[in-house]
């Protein structure tokens, strides 16, 4: 009988493992899905280069904006609950996303999804914790989650290429919500029903962040826009700095997200703006070089997610393959080396034309999604160990914002780039790959090993 019950815990314990990674995967893989179907979208939806910035940003800029906030509602209503309002919110935006009829309903469906993606992210970790006990399961659990994100990542651009190909645009995301429905019922089944603690949540802090990021990165797209709306710029301008003030005054107040002793930590700042420079120099590329290879060099949806397949596979190597290396010469060596790597992707990508055969092409697509992948482990693990154990689920949560406003921030800046040498991609990649250069050399000098 025993070993009947521990039998049925187990079998359990991994169908809610299944659902919680499900979920995750949903968030991760609507970041790369869309790239591909981006020329298919400016196409159906009679938009520009601009409008496919906002379809972008709308979910990143959520995404990163509002993180830190579900982690609070998950902590505080509990993580199960918080979970499945994430999901209903993704599913239901999903569906909205797919029946958009012009590109200002698309974006606006695309804020609800990041909406719903900022409950599940932090939301799937508390629910592995109360999920599994015990500490090696859970490090066993919390493995096969990011395996499965990153493989989400990895199909992400051959799958949005396939579909938008052969289904058209709306298709990368109607397959959200049946994934969604089924998943919420198997995690109401499976997963253990974690109690909410009372707890007061910063909400100036978070009105301050959402402010501040969504005011940057939308002077970053309008800066690039052609022609210039110099009213709503100004506007734009005046919220970034409107909420740099206010999350300035919400810290000296103590009514901000970070606590005085994260704020002042060299290794723990130098982390979070490394995250948002790797992100910044791989999602701005990925973004740049999806549009490129099929208005440039004529490659079809299908052909141009296969393409950037070898970029997206490499990480789940080099993720493992920094971790160790991370462990072995300390977390400084690998971060410069990756960032080294991925920078000498990046320029030789700069230096790609419409004649470039895909042999040559892969090479600095490998290098890039080497780097990328391989500098991330080390990235985290020094930006959550400076945190301490008191605060190192805050840290996490705030190194996961900084990425998704790097993702934002990338798209914005690169993509008006773009805009203004169009036809051309030497200046927006060079410029991902100075970032790089820039964040190997903040980790050089401010971390110490």
């Amino acid at each position: 009988m025993t070993r009947t019950l521990e039998s049925a815990r187990t079998d359990s314990g991994r169908l809610a493992l299944v659902a919680i990674s499900a979920g995750f995967a949903l968030v991760i893989l609507d970041t790369t899905i869309v790239a591909v179907a981006l020329d298919r979208m400016a196409v159906g939806l009679h938009t520009t280069v601009t409008g496919l910035e906002w379809v972008v940003d709308g979910y990143t800029v959520t995404v990163a904006a509002l993180l830190m906030l579900g982690g609070g509602l998950a902590d505080r209503f509990g993580a199960r609950r918080s979970f499945q309002v994430g999901l209903a919110f993704f599913g239901l935006a999903s569906v909205a996303c797919a029946a958009a009829p012009a590109v200002g309903v698309l974006v606006a469906a695309r804020i609800a999804q990041g909406i719903g993606a900022a409950l599940l992210i932090p939301a799937s970790l508390a629910l592995i914790r109360y999920t599994y006990p015990d500490e090696a399961d859970r490090a066993r659990a919390t493995g096969v989650w990011g395996a499965i994100g990153s493989t989400a990542a990895s199909c992400g651009p051959v799958l949005g290429g396939v579909l938008s190909e052969n289904f058209g645009w709306p298709a990368i995301f109607a397959i959200n919500a049946p994934i969604c429905a089924v998943t919420a019922v198997v995690l109401h089944r499976t997963a253990p029903s974690a109690p909410g603690v009372s707890q007061p949540i910063p909400l100036l802090g978070h009105l301050s962040a959402v402010i501040a990021m969504a005011g940057v990165t939308a002077a970053a797209i309008l800066a690039g826009a052609r022609p210039v709306r110099s009213g709503v710029l100004a506007v734009a301008v005046v919220a970034a700095i409107a909420g740099v003030l206010l999350g300035s005054y919400a810290a000296r107040t103590g009514k901000g997200l970070l606590p005085s002793g994260l704020r002042g930590s060299r290794t723990f700042t130098t982390g979070t703006l490394i995250g948002l420079a790797q992100n910044f120099g791989f999602y701005g590329q990925l973004f740049v070089i999806s549009l490129f290879l099929q208005r440039n060099l004529h490659y079809s949806p299908t052909a141009t997610g296969f393409a950037l397949l070898p970029e997206a596979a490499i990480g789940i190597v080099a993720s493992a393959l920094g971790g160790r290396h991370a462990a072995r010469y300390g977390s400084r060596r690998v971060i410069v080396t990756g960032l080294s790597v991925g920078a000498a992707g990046l320029l030789g990508l700069a230096c790609i034309g419409p004649h470039t055969p895909f042999v040559v092409l892969a090479i600095p697509l490998l290098l890039t999604g080497f780097g990328m992948a391989y500098t991330m482990p080390a990235a985290t693990h020094a930006t959550v160990s400076a945190a301490g154990p008191e605060n190192g689920g805050l840290a996490g949560a705030a190194f996961n914002a900084a990425r998704q406003l790097g993702s934002a921030l990338g798209v914005a800046v690169v993509g008006s780039l773009m805009i203004l040498t169009p036809g051309a991609i030497a200046l927006p990649l060079s410029v991902s790959a100075l970032v790089f250069v820039a964040a190997a050399l903040l980790a050089r000098q401010a971390l110490e090993r």
